[in-house]
């Protein structure tokens, strides 16, 4: 059975200062890259008659006119360069559409993901479940990512599931949960809405990378700690492996335009998420006692 893409909407942010028009002009021009991977994946979405919210940063000027272009999505300004806290302005927007009743965030430039919407949003349509973490297929993960990528969210999800393990949110022999993919669908629920929209902040001391690796308002309150919370709650979150493939000219740009700085990034990145989901652990363990 396929399912109504009037009861799905995905909820996107975008923030591409440096896109241009016409054709790549350096492999190393990250945001001309991911802004096209954007527009196609908006093109796309809306032609198979999904919803589409859009929080926009400092995007070129350019970028914001092509937007504009297309009548039939949401398109809101984002109000500060976090990305938890303008994920939380498109949640709030999408929840809002008539008849949704499966909202996706997710990076807009996984065009690939559009292609298993029907398959992710199915259990939580069909109420079997009330979040679908989205699992990566293994061949497809390997083969299309930058490698020092796969080896570093490979690490991350062991040492992230290893955590929620010890701390009884899953069950010891429970697969995996594909946490440092990014999307995330949810039923569109004040409940589990909310989860999404909770903000939480700690103090996190001797840090040796830049503090925007280390932010809980960076990833880890709109798409990490929801998912602890809901399984603290004993909510239904369920793992829905899919055939998602990595965009080829996006490989190419953080494999060899900008290889060193991604490296750096992703390394700090799960370094960061790590650390805040301890921070978060010990805080709803303390709470709980309390």
């Amino acid at each position: 059975m396929t399912n109504n893409p009037q009861q799905i909407a995905f909820a996107l942010i975008t923030y591409y200062p440096k896109w241009y028009r016409g054709n790549l002009r350096s492999i190393s021009h990250t945001d001309k890259i991911r802004g096209d991977l954007a527009i196609e994946f908006v093109q796309k979405a809306t032609r198979l008659k999904y919803h589409v919210v859009i929080v926009d940063g400092n995007s070129s000027k350019s970028f914001k006119r092509t937007l504009s272009a297309f009548t039939d999505i949401s398109i809101i300004r984002r109000k500060g360069y976090k990305r938890a806290p303008s994920k939380r302005q498109a949640f709030k927007i999408a929840a809002k559409l008539p008849d949704i009743k499966v909202l996706i965030a997710t990076e807009a430039e996984k065009i690939s993901l559009i292609d298993s919407v029907q398959q992710i949003a199915k259990p939580i349509l069909e109420n079997t479940s009330d979040i679908v973490v989205p699992k990566r297929e293994e061949t497809l993960f390997k083969a299309t990512y930058p490698d020092y990528m796969y080896n570093s969210e490979i690490e991350g999800n062991r040492l992230y599931n290893q955590q929620m393990k010890l701390h009884h949110l899953l069950p010891e022999n429970a697969d995996n949960l594909d946490m440092f993919f990014g999307p995330r669908a949810f039923r569109n629920d004040k409940k589990i809405l909310s989860l999404f929209m909770q903000t939480f902040s700690f103090k996190i001391a001797n840090i040796h990378y830049s503090k925007e690796y280390f932010d809980p308002e960076e990833l880890s309150n709109a798409s990490f700690y929801p998912i602890v919370l809901a399984l603290q709650k004993k909510l239904r979150v369920q793992s829905v492996e899919i055939p998602f493939h990595y965009p080829k000219l996006q490989k190419e740009n953080e494999n060899i335009g900008v290889r060193e700085q991604f490296v750096v990034k992703r390394n700090a990145q799960r370094l960061g998420l790590l650390i805040e989901l301890m921070y978060f652990l010990n805080y709803i363990q303390t709470k709980r006692k309390n």
